[in-house]
């Protein structure tokens, strides 16, 4: 199971916030989940808001619990569909590359080069948890609630999204506060076999007129293998496009 592990470590991630304004797949949903949406959408400074951040950058120290290994975490985000991911560990270095419909990885030990498949669409599946309030205002998710569990002593409420490109995501919100606690995507990675990467989000803090989680927990099968401790996030910086050329 271990090198299931390896192919997606690089899930220490944000769950963070963007753009527009008019409601994705949600005319079929009961009023009640509609109103649940637009309460995450309220909790994150609402659409104006939302809309109005078009690049994020974010760094913080990430310590990979399975690599036994630390360092730092850089992670640049670009609409529409752009994401560079540059983790620096005491031992190695990793970067990994989304622009478009291209996804890229390069480690120490191999210079940048396309990923296809389950690799490509873990890249793609980050963005979209990263940018999944875009993805309630705007993008094709077909969305279907599944009641409500607890998650670390508060009660979530459990969305399922799915499109057509997948993965497919299970998100988790909090019923309080409405923020985004747990995102899951699902993945089969060949031979009949499959696996769930997670993310667990918390210490919330207000960052211009909105919020990020400054802790993310990640997980893969069930395993956690990193905590990531953000420092810093900077809302619509001048990120170059050539930052997400391999």
């Amino acid at each position: 199971m271990k090198h299931v592990f390896y192919l997606f470590i690089f899930f220490f991630y944000i769950s963070a916030h963007t753009q527009t304004a008019v409601a994705a797949d949600t005319h079929g949903l009961p009023e009640q989940d509609k109103s649940l949406i637009a309460r995450i959408i309220a909790a994150y400074g609402g659409e104006k808001v939302i809309e109005g951040l078009t690049s994020i950058f974010a760094a913080g120290d990430i310590n990979a619990l399975m690599r036994q290994d630390h360092g730092s975490y850089e992670l640049s985000f670009k609409r529409p569909r752009k994401l560079r991911v540059d983790t620096k560990y005491q031992r190695s270095f990793e970067t990994r590359i989304l622009n478009g419909n291209n996804g890229y990885r390069g480690t120490d030990q191999d210079p940048l080069a396309q990923v296809k498949d389950h690799r490509f669409l873990a890249m793609v599946y980050q963005y979209k948890h990263f940018d999944i309030l875009h993805g309630f205002l705007k993008d094709p998710y077909s969305i279907s609630r599944k009641g409500s569990e607890e998650l670390n002593g508060s009660r979530a409420e459990v969305l399922h999204l799915l499109d057509q490109e997948g993965p497919p995501m299970v998100v988790y919100v909090d019923a309080k506060t409405f923020y985004i606690v747990k995102v899951i995507g699902y993945f089969s990675v060949g031979d009949g076999r499959s696996t769930a990467l997670a993310s667990e989000f918390s210490d919330f803090r207000k960052v211009g007129d909105t919020v990020f989680p400054f802790k993310v927990t990640s997980y893969a099968g069930g395993h956690k293998i990193a905590e990531t401790v953000m420092k810093t996030y900077t809302i619509n910086p001048a990120i170059p496009d050539t930052a997400f050329a391999p």
